[in-house]
């Protein structure tokens, strides 16, 4: 009698055993297969020290998940002790790959661009369009004396013309020192060989013909026209001769608050703005722009000329000329209605 009792309880903990296991499987098998077999389609930041729960019912909000999917992300794939913070993107993609995304830290980016000419403001309003980083937290940075003198080893004011036009992919709500050394880093792979030497035999250091390729950026985005322009400014700054190119007003008003860019004629007699090439000889403070490299190789290699004015064709090209008697000719012609 006592031995058929063990065997009855030896089949019935064998049973349960066997049931506890199918049952196992079984949630294991469905919520494997509903994670591989369905599709998502979001976006969600996860915070730092963000919590499981959190995260769970952001991917899965108003989503018939299986019985025992929360205990398979628990304890089979162990979701809450390796997910990453960090922004991720789904589109229209596996739960599966999505939270091995998570878990493995493979974020998502947005694609900014930053074309040809930028300065610090459009690059700041750009990456806070596309969330990657907030206005002010960039501006701030750039313009951290401290914080230029890290990146470039030299005491600039700011980082202006530093960081490189192009297409990026960041994540969104990225660093903006990771911005600053992502762009810094192609200018630095994307500066002409030899530029610092090419532009000291022009009587320029290297920082000064950074402002000089922003100048000559600004007046011109052909690949033709820029090294006449470069040579136009060489020209004038070896007479002494006033610069009086337009963008750099602008530039001034910018880091006053003034985002306007018509340039009255308040403007051009403004001696305030110490960017007013107009009213204050030699180049300008710092760079106004990110110059392209085609700029950059201008002022590198620049023609070899006697222009001293320039100015923009009906067709919007720019006719060149050594005296101010053509020039005024060219400028009743193309530019006076």
């Amino acid at each position: 009698m006592k031995k058929k009792i063990i065997i009855s309880l030896v089949s019935l903990v064998i049973l349960a055993s066997m049931a506890v296991m199918a049952t196992a499987f079984y949630l294991y098998s469905s919520s494997k297969s509903f994670l591989d077999s369905n599709r998502v389609s979001t976006e969600l930041f996860i915070e730092k020290g963000q919590s499981y729960s959190k995260l769970y019912n952001e991917i899965f909000q108003d989503t018939d998940t299986p019985a025992g999917l929360d205990i398979y992300l628990r304890k089979i794939i162990k979701l809450p002790q390796n997910m990453k913070f960090g922004y991720y993107m789904a589109d229209n993609i596996s739960y599966s790959e999505f939270l091995s995304n998570i878990m493995n830290g493979v974020q998502s980016t947005v694609k900014v661009t930053v074309p040809e000419g930028f300065n610090v403001f459009d690059i700041a309003n750009a990456l806070e369009k596309a969330g990657v980083a907030k206005k002010d937290e960039f501006l701030s940075l750039v313009f951290n004396n401290e914080y230029a003198k890290k990146v470039t080893g030299y005491d600039y004011k700011s980082l202006e013309g530093f960081l490189f036009p192009g297409t990026y992919k960041f994540p969104k709500n990225f660093k903006p020192e990771y911005v600053v050394d992502t762009m810094y880093a192609d200018f630095k792979k994307y500066l002409p060989a030899d530029f610092k030497e090419k532009t000291a035999a022009q009587g320029l250091t290297e920082y000064e013909a950074i402002i000089l390729a922003s100048i000559v950026q600004k007046e011109t985005y052909n690949v033709f026209e820029a090294p006449i322009v470069a040579s136009v400014y060489y020209n004038r700054l070896n007479i002494d001769m006033i610069l009086q190119a337009d963008p750099t007003i602008l530039y001034g008003k910018f880091l006053r608050g003034e985002y306007e860019i018509k340039i009255g004629k308040a403007d051009l007699r403004d001696e305030t703005n110490i960017y007013n090439t107009y009213k204050h000889k030699g180049l300008t403070p710092t760079p106004i722009c990110s110059p392209s490299l085609i700029a950059l190789e201008a002022v590198a290699n620049p023609a070899k000329t006697n222009y001293l004015f320039f100015v923009a064709s009906k067709d919007g090209e720019h006719l060149f000329s050594e005296t101010y008697d053509v020039h005024r000719r060219y400028v009743n012609e193309h530019q006076k209605k």
